[in-house]
């Protein structure tokens, strides 16, 4: 019985990685930081596959559903490593450059 809880859960928590990665890759297709090409190259390859005349898996859609997840998964990843790597991104901004920084927490009191 444990054995049942384990595998639904694990795809319980399959698929609702890949409804976060399909929600961030929506959210990135929209967000102008994200270069254009980025946008545009790996959903047209996997379009493509997935008209092309030639298939891995000739009657069955297993290959054309991982194509289309695995071109999901390399957008958003370049995407994010994109915009992590723009000037001025948080990732960048928030090591401070001058060495008389104290970077503290604090609290008032009143």
């Amino acid at each position: 019985m444990s054995q049942q809880n384990s595998s639904s859960a694990t795809q319980n928590g399959a698929l609702s990685g890949l409804l976060n990665e399909m929600m961030t890759a929506l959210r990135l297709t929209f967000d102008g930081r994200v270069p254009f090409y980025l946008k545009l190259l790996l959903p047209i390859a996997a379009l493509v596959y997935w008209v092309w005349p030639i298939d891995l898996m000739p009657g069955l859609p297993f290959d054309d559903i991982a194509v289309l997840m695995l071109a999901l998964h390399f957008f958003v990843q370049l995407a994010n490593q994109g915009l992590n790597e723009q000037p001025g991104s948080a990732a960048q901004s928030a090591t401070p450059t001058d060495s008389n920084v104290v970077d503290t927490t604090w609290r008032r009191i009143e």
